[in-house]
């Protein structure tokens, strides 16, 4: 349970962070990705040093998943799948001005908007897994 309200309040304050940022904006993607505007690049350049940190601290300290499980810290080289799907989910963050932490933000800030965009990353993930699985029975 105390576990649970950890949670809810770290992605409260999450969420709350990209509202302020202006993450959640879809004239500010748009604008970034027209080169318009560099607010998103320098969010983004926050962003990924702070990322960097927390997932070398996390496996300093052990790197246990919250909720069970074993984490595998090793580095695959990228696959032509990996890379298709970034340009599929990099041009659905284009459509849409959203990717899935802003568009959950989207959401929970009251804008519908944002459930048309959860909508969509809910069956994107869902069209992969069945097709990756198909792939898999036939191979």
């Amino acid at each position: 349970m105390i576990l649970r309200a950890v949670f809810l309040f770290l992605g409260t304050a999450f969420g709350y962070i990209l509202i302020r940022a202006g993450v959640s904006s879809y004239d500010v993607i748009r604008d970034m990705f027209l080169l318009r505007s560099w607010h998103m690049y320098g969010v983004l350049g926050v962003a990924v040093p702070v990322a960097f940190v927390g997932v070398q601290l996390w496996k300093k300290f052990g790197g246990k998943p919250l909720l069970g499980g074993e984490t595998d810290w090793s580095i695959e080289k990228v696959s032509k799948n990996q890379v298709i799907g970034g340009l599929i989910s990099g041009t659905g963050w284009a459509l849409t001005g959203a990717c899935p932490g802003p568009a959950l933000a989207i959401l929970g800030y009251g804008l519908w908007s944002g459930g048309f965009i959860v909508i969509g990353i809910f069956l994107g993930t869902y069209a992969f897994a069945y097709l990756e699985e198909r792939a898999r029975l036939n191979s």
